[in-house]
């Protein structure tokens, strides 16, 4: 199988550092920290009159939290500095003069910036599946978790890649790919909020008479773009029998169609990895027209060179 030439030579620089080992030491010393310090205020008879077993649970739901938290953090930081920051050393362009297309430099960019997130986050799962000992939690759960990690990995990434591809600076991308992280993870929640409410406020102030609320059910499908309201939903439905988007559609004052209350994790999962693929084909075509510059330029000092070498043989 053929690696990336942009994933393996930069997977290489990162893997030979001290500071990887040490950083993956530190993330798992911190998470077995938690781990026990949850652990000892659930499961110590002296604090506790009685030892609830369901502990164990919350603990394995706060760790997968802040793991998520981590990776929708980390990521933007690696991503968005990673086209930019080579603009910025001015090694872009001998990058685009290469054979390698611009999508294949955007994949071995995105690649190489998510897989130590991804790594520190498979390196913690015999930390997390400590929760295994006591119950609660089952294999899918767990494999649930890898997928979504996975890809909030790529989906956050590619919003990354996208805004490192069309700024100049590191600093500035950064700066969009959190703007676009808010305005997903934020500005969604607001959104439904605000219909919600409003739709309510137009119900009262017109003084309906058939007694049926406005349905603005419609607002609610936003929610699939929102990476943090799908691992909320994973882990409500995880830790409960309870329906948040039967509740979610109800609080709308509507229905949603079955294949939305049933399988919300796996129609959010194809949402993003759709936007994704957006993504990602944003930021080769944000890079298409530098390559198309480069290329033009090579061929150009070529000429020129030609040029003199035919003047001085004259």
């Amino acid at each position: 199988m053929k690696i990336n030439p942009v994933y393996g030579k930069e997977i290489k620089l990162r893997v030979r550092s001290v500071r990887f080992a040490v950083t993956i030491l530190l993330f798992n010393l911190a998470l077995i920290a938690i781990a026990l310090f949850g652990f000892e205020i659930f499961f110590n008879v002296n604090i506790n009159s009685r030892i609830d077993y369901s502990g164990a649970v919350v603990v394995y739901f706060i760790l997968i939290s802040l793991e998520a938290a981590m990776v929708a953090l980390l990521v933007p930081v690696f991503t968005a500095g990673s086209i930019a920051g080579e603009r910025e050393k001015q090694t872009l362009e001998i990058l685009l003069t290469t054979v390698l297309k611009p999508m294949q430099i955007v994949i071995g960019k995105l690649m190489s910036s998510i897989s130590m997130i991804l790594l520190l986050v498979f390196s913690s799962l015999p930390v997390i599946s400590i929760v295994f000992t006591i119950g609660g939690v089952n294999m899918t759960n767990l494999l649930q978790f890898v997928l979504v990690i996975i890809v909030i990995s790529l989906y956050v990434g590619s919003i990354g890649m996208c805004a490192s591809a069309l700024l100049k600076k590191a600093v500035p991308a950064t700066v969009l790919s959190f703007g676009m992280l808010i305005i997903i993870c934020v500005v969604t929640v607001i959104a439904v909020f605000v219909v919600n409410t409003s739709a309510n406020m137009y119900y009262y102030n017109t003084q309906n008479t058939s007694g049926v609320y406005p349905d603005v059910t419609w607002v609610g499908y936003f929610l699939l773009l929102n990476p943090a309201f799908t691992v909320l939903e994973m882990i409500i439905s995880q830790y409960t029998s309870q329906n948040i988007i039967s509740e979610l559609a109800s609080g709308l004052n509507g229905t949603m169609p079955s294949i939305f209350m049933d399988y919300w994790f796996e129609c959010s999962i194809v949402v993003q990895l759709v936007l994704t693929f957006i993504f990602l084909m944003l930021a080769a075509r944000f890079l298409d027209p530098l390559r198309r510059k480069e290329k033009e330029k090579s061929s150009k000092k070529r000429k020129k060179k030609k040029k003199k070498s035919g003047d001085v043989d004259d």
